[in-house]
């Protein structure tokens, strides 16, 4: 009997600790990263990156400073501009074994007025870093863009 009962206390952790279900993951981290976009084209960009980023946000720059939290946020977003349109769609999406983190990558497009009133169109990739946080919810860790390159100049 004890025997029994030693074998049941080693494999009940086990059992509790299954592997998550990762298509599921994915599919509920495309639609955040879809929600994410949805809400940034209805509410403005700095309210949906605000409410998307995890309190310990993190983005890239290239001025050596500390560039985390959402006051990182309200600083890189800034205020919202009239004319300004930021849209993106993952084309990808993966999360880890233990489904704690995940990531979205993909295409996005910027549009806004030029100087001369003409609109401005530019695109790129994106990648975005998901965390699931302790309640359960994900939020973004990481956010980055790469533009693409402009044509090169015609050669003489």
């Amino acid at each position: 009997m004890k025997k029994l009962l030693l074998v049941i206390a080693l494999l009940v952790p086990f059992a509790l600790h299954a592997s998550p279900d990762k298509e599921k993951l994915k599919k509920e981290l495309a639609a955040m990263e879809d929600a994410f976009c949805a809400m940034a084209q209805q509410q403005g960009l700095l309210t949906a990156f605000s409410h998307f980023a995890a309190p310990d946000v993190a983005f890239i720059d290239t001025e050596p400073r500390k560039f985390r939290g959402l006051d990182a946020v309200r600083e890189r977003i800034g205020p919202d501009q009239p004319g300004v349109k930021l849209t993106w769609a993952a084309s990808f999406t993966d999360v880890s074994d233990d489904g704690t983190l995940g990531y979205n990558y993909g295409r996005y497009e910027s549009r806004h007025p030029g100087a001369d009133g003409k609109e401005i169109v530019r695109g790129g990739w994106f990648l975005t870093i998901w965390k699931r946080q302790p309640d359960g919810s994900w939020r973004y860790v990481m956010d980055n863009g790469a533009p693409d390159r402009p044509p090169a100049p015609p050669q003489k």
